[in-house]
Formats: C-alpha cells, structure tokens, sequence
C-alpha cells in the first residue's frame, strides 16, 4: 500500500519534467527540483529500510593502475562475506594489496611509548575480518597477529575495515568507502537542504529517473555534476551513480564531460525486497586523477530478511589461522582469550605490563592502516588538483 501511495505521489510531483538541464532557473523551480531529489531519497530510504538483515557471499576482482608507476600496480580476485541485521555487522574481504610485514615492525619502547614506528610494505593478498554484535566490534587484519575485540563505542571509525552498507552499494564512490561513512550519511549529503549543489530531476525512461547535483568552482573554472540514476519501478534502486566534471566554458559541451568516478548495481527480487546481486566501483585515469581503478564483485544471497546465527557478528565466525591471538579489551582490562605464541602472559609479570606492550602493537598496527589509507588518499586528491 505504501509503495502505491509513493507511485501516485511520484506521478505528481514529476508531471511535466523535461530532459533538459536548466542552467538559470528561478526559486520557485529550484524548489520542486528539491522537492523532486527529496522525495526519490525518501524513496531509497524505504527501500533500504526494507532489506531488515541480509548474509551473502561475493566474489570478483581489483585492478588498479597508476599513470607512471607500474611497479605499483594491483590486480587480483576478490572475495568475502557481508551480513547485517539491525545494528549488528559483519564484513570480510580478501583482495590484492600492500600489506605490512609484521615481522619488520620496529616498535618504541614501552616506558616511552613514543616513536617512530618502522615496516616494509609487500605488495600481495590482503585480508581483513570485522564484526559488530551491536556491544562488541572484533577486527583482524591479515598482517595483524591478533584478534582485537573491544566496545563498539570505542571504534566509531570504520574506514580500515572497508565495510559499505551493502543495502545499497551504489551511493558509495570510492572516497567515501576510505572515509567510512555510513548509509545514513550518504544521504543526508544528498539532501538538497544540505547539499552545496543546485540540484535537479531529469527523466530517462518511464523507469529510470536521474537526479543531478551541479557544483560549480568558478575560482578554478571548474562544473562538476553527479548523476544518481534511480529506477522507480523497482523500490526505488539505485542502478547507477556517476560524478563527472568539466571547464565552466564548456558546461553546454555533452561531450566535454570527463568522468571521473562511476558506481553501478545490478538488482534482484528476493523475498519481495531489492538485493544487489553485481556491484562495480569505478575510479577513471585522466586530468582529474592519476589513477584508474575497477572494484567488481557478484553477490550470492544466502540469507535475506530471516533470522541469522549470532555467531556470524563475533569473532567466533573468523576463519584464521591457528597461530593468531584474540584479545579482549572491552571490559576496561585486556584479557587473552588466547595468547601470543611468543609472548604467552607469565604470571610473574605484571598485567600492566602486559596490557603496555600489546597496547603499543594494536596502535602502531592501526596507525600504520590509517597512514597507508591517509597517503593513498592524499595522492588522490594532489593528482585531482
């Protein structure tokens, strides 16, 4: 009933949009514009908060290019597993990489806890595993010795996980799965009364509608747009997202238009809600960035809107190898579940100690995530300049 409801709405509030984007137009059509973008978002709202839990499987690939610099190419399958439900996440994925080398960390020393921490970088597989039960997250990462497990309060930043909401994929280009920004926050940037954009509706089919937001930079004589393609008949899916830019000259110029990120989804009805079933994250090489990128997976839905086990939001659930730890520091006071195999907690020795020397390895470990995450995003945006 709902979604008649919206259709008959919808057939109101677009009688009589056109094609054609309007470069001056006048308060009152930049208000039913607003009107327009608003009400499609409300629409990819209910159509996410009807995908209530979800556990897949996803296969596919990475490659990346980078102008200049071969050796610092990546190319390789991806894979993992998603599940959600409610608040409670789960999220892997094994793909190509540059992986630190554990084994080459040099680490201050605990008195001083300060330093310069030191590793060499190896080009290779990359793993990573995180849970949230909705109390506890748990993270490991595959150059990482240990599982650590803390409150969920305690990591509000999720960007060294890689995790997106998968409830709808194409809303996140590649910048905002580095900055991890959730669902919630993704829209809310599209919102007219919060973008800095002028924003408009344009009609491709009777299925499809394109929402566009128009930026435009005259200090640098710059326009970039954003086109969000929503199927309508479809619960309101996403089907493609595409930011694009061009010289403020040339802005009436179609083919003027450079691309410079493109995200698409492929749809499918189960269980009567819209899933994503292929996903591609597209980052082109041109004046804008140094770099071309292709993320590109197929999902296989195991489970959707139906209960699933706890056991698949703990570190429970984690495939690792024998010889990796778990640590629990969501009490307040770190506890080994399992130690390290070469530094096992001795009895004589003082839990602060202990608690110290580990505490050092999981910031330096994570700090070394954030660099790497930190300067492969700053190259981004030098080249974008």
């Amino acid at each position: 009933m709902r979604y008649v409801l919206m259709n008959l709405l919808m057939i109101v509030l677009f009688s009589g949009v056109t094609t054609s984007f309007a470069q001056n137009v006048s308060p009152e059509q930049d208000e039913v514009a607003a009107a327009r973008v608003k009400f499609c978002l409300s629409g990819i709202r209910e159509h996410c908060q009807r995908l209530k839990s979800g556990l897949a499987t996803y296969q596919g690939s990475l490659d990346v290019a980078i102008r200049g610099q071969p050796e610092k190419n990546l190319s390789g399958p991806v894979s993992g597993t998603l599940a959600f439900d409610g608040s409670k996440v789960r999220f892997d994925v094994t793909r190509p990489g540059w992986t630190v080398d554990s084994d080459s960390i040099e680490h201050p020393s605990d008195d001083k806890m300060i330093g310069n921490a030191t590793a060499k970088m190896n080009q290779g597989t990359l793993t990573k595993m995180f849970s949230d039960d909705g109390s506890k997250i748990a993270i490991w990462q595959s150059f990482q010795p240990l599982i650590a497990i803390a409150k969920a309060s305690s990591f509000p930043d999720r960007r060294v996980t890689e995790y997106i909401d998968y409830r709808c994929p194409t809303l996140f280009d590649i910048f905002s799965v580095n900055r991890g920004y959730s669902l919630d926050q993704m829209l809310d940037k599209l919102d007219p009364d919060n973008a800095l954009s002028v924003v408009s509706v344009e009609k491709e089919s009777e299925t499809i509608w394109n929402l566009i937001w128009t930026y435009t930079d005259s200090e640098h004589d710059e326009v970039t747009r954003s086109i969000l393609s929503v199927n309508v008949q479809q619960g309101f899916s996403p089907t493609k997202f595409l930011c694009e830019s061009t010289r403020l000259q040339d802005v009436k110029d179609d083919s003027s238009w450079i691309p410079e990120w493109e995200n698409t989804t492929t749809w499918k009805e189960v269980s009567d809600v819209w899933v994503p079933v292929h996903v591609e994250r597209k980052l082109f090489m041109g004046p804008y960035s140094g770099t071309n990128e292709v993320f590109s997976v197929d999902l296989e839905w195991k489970s959707v809107n139906e209960p699933i086990a706890d056991d698949v939001f703990t570190y429970a659930d984690f495939d690792v190898p024998d010889n990796i730890a778990i640590q629990d520091t969501s009490s307040g006071e770190t506890v080994w579940i399992k130690p390290l195999p070469a530094n096992k907690p001795q009895t004589e020795r003082p839990l602060s100690s202990n608690y110290s020397t580990t505490k050092t390895i999981l910031i330096l470990v994570n700090l070394l995530c954030l660099l790497l995450i930190g300067v492969w995003y700053l190259r981004k945006r030098v080249s974008h300049a």
